[in-house]
This record gives structure tokens, C-alpha cells and sequence, in this order.
């Protein structure tokens, strides 16, 4: 990241991760919708949806009031690409993986789960990606990994290699740098997702979806300025 402050920084942890869907956003959202209608009648629940118009992702992200453990609000971001974004207000900041294998499964749309942090944040150091898609019924995956558990390095990758990733790199002798943000941020690029470039979002030109769940049982919720740090792209926090 550059030493310039940018919204992705501002509301950091919360954006280590930003799921990809990919489809245009009539589909995704009729997906994302059913999907999370189903999570929330499971507990007794229900969900509400709004198409909103926001100015830039600052008021977007500003507009969801709490966070809390069961990721019980939803944004679905506009991109100026094939690709949707999905953000979570879970206070944990790891997305919604399990949530988006179900939408490649149910719905048939290729999902990308990731999540970068050089630093530690609400977990230890570490990049991960891990694609899903559909070949027929048959469930693909790609999932790739470098991970600090406590002093000790970890890589793991599983599935093909897809044709955009640079293999040579996993050779690298640390594995720290074997998958990084920068290094991540350049795959996802390749793909045609820029998650942590705000012109690549479609805003304020068009609106966002925003899901939530009025009531979800054992809701533990907190403020967002006890979650939201802004230390990313500061040169604080351990390495």
C-alpha cells in the first residue's frame, strides 16, 4: 500500500476482506438475497433489503450502525468489472467463506474468498484466496495460503493452479512472502478485481444493495469504534 490514507485504510480491519461474486449485480443480488433468506429463517429470522445510493464507500460502509459475531449486515458494492463485492459487519473481519461456497453451489456463480494483512488485526498475519466455481455440478476449487501461527510460517495450496497465478513465487524461501497483500492484491488484478482500489467501484453512479437481519438470535454486537482501527497503511501494528 502507498503512505496515502485511503478509504480501505480508514476502515481497516473491516476490509482485509471483501468476497468477490462474480455476475452482474441483478444476479448476484437475487442470490445473495435467497441464500441469506434461508441462513436467517434456520434461526428464526428474516432479513430486509433495500437498493440505496451512496456518494463513495465511506458513506456506504458508514451507513451500517454496529458490528457483531454472526455477520447479521450485508453490502453488496458495484464494481466497474464482472465482479461484485461482498462486505460483512461481522466484528471478526474475515468475510463470509462458508457463505460464499453456498453461492457457488446454489446459485452456480464464481466466488473468490479472501482475506490480507501483512500485519496482525483480528488474526495473526497472513494472505489467503481460495476460488470456487462450477464445472457442470462438480464443485472446483482453488485455495492458496501463507499463515503465521504464532512464530512459525505456514503455506498450503490445494486444487490446479490457475493460469493468472505466479507460481514461481510460492518458491520464494520465506513463506511469509510466498502469498502477501502485495502479492495477492497482484492475482486478484489479473483477474479483473481491484478490491482495494475505490475507483474500481461503481459509485456514487450506481446503488448499493444492503441486506440485513433486523434480529438474529445471539447477536453479540459492538460499536464500530471498537472494531474499526484505521491502522492499515499507517506503518503501525506487528510484523
Amino acid at each position: 500500500m502507498t503512505s496515502e490514507r485511503t478509504v480501505f485504510d480508514r476502515w481497516w480491519p473491516s476490509t482485509q476482506s471483501l468476497d468477490l461474486i462474480e455476475g452482474n449485480t441483478e444476479e448476484v443480488a437475487a442470490a445473495v438475497t435467497a441464500r441469506f433468506r434461508e441462513v436467517a429463517r434456520y434461526s428464526g429470522d428474516d432479513i430486509a433489503t433495500e437498493s440505496r445510493g451512496f456518494a463513495d464507500l465511506d458513506a456506504a460502509f458508514d451507513s451500517v450502525p454496529f458490528f457483531d459475531n454472526v455477520g447479521s449486515r450485508m453490502l453488496l458494492l458495484p464494481t466497474r468489472s464482472r465482479w461484485v463485492v461482498l462486505w460483512t459487519n461481522s466484528f471478526l473481519c474475515s468475510g463470509f467463506d462458508q457463505f460464499a461456497r453456498s453461492i457457488t453451489l446454489n446459485a452456480g456463480l464464481t466466488t473468490i474468498h479472501w482475506s490480507a494483512h501483512d500485519t496482525t488485526t483480528t488474526f495473526q498475519p497472513g494472505a489467503m484466496f481460495h476460488l470456487r466455481r462450477l464445472d457442470g455440478s462438480e464443485l472446483v476449487e482453488r485455495l492458496v495460503q501463507s499463515a503465521r501461527t504464532d512464530r512459525r510460517w505456514d503455506f498450503f495450496e490445494r486444487g490446479e493452479p490457475l493460469p493468472e497465478e505466479d507460481v514461481d513465487g510460492y518458491r520464494d524461501r520465506r513463506k511469509r512472502d510466498r502469498m502477501n497483500e502485495r502479492r495477492l492484491m497482484e492475482l486478484l488484478g489479473r483477474l479483473g478485481a481491484r478490491p482495494w482500489d475505490e475507483a474500481w467501484y461503481a459509485l456514487p453512479e450506481r446503488p448499493v444493495d444492503r441486506l440485513e437481519r433486523p434480529s438474529p438470535p445471539k447477536a453479540q454486537r459492538r460499536e464500530p469504534g471498537d472494531v474499526i482501527t484505521g491502522a492499515h497503511g499507517s506503518g503501525g501494528g506487528e510484523r
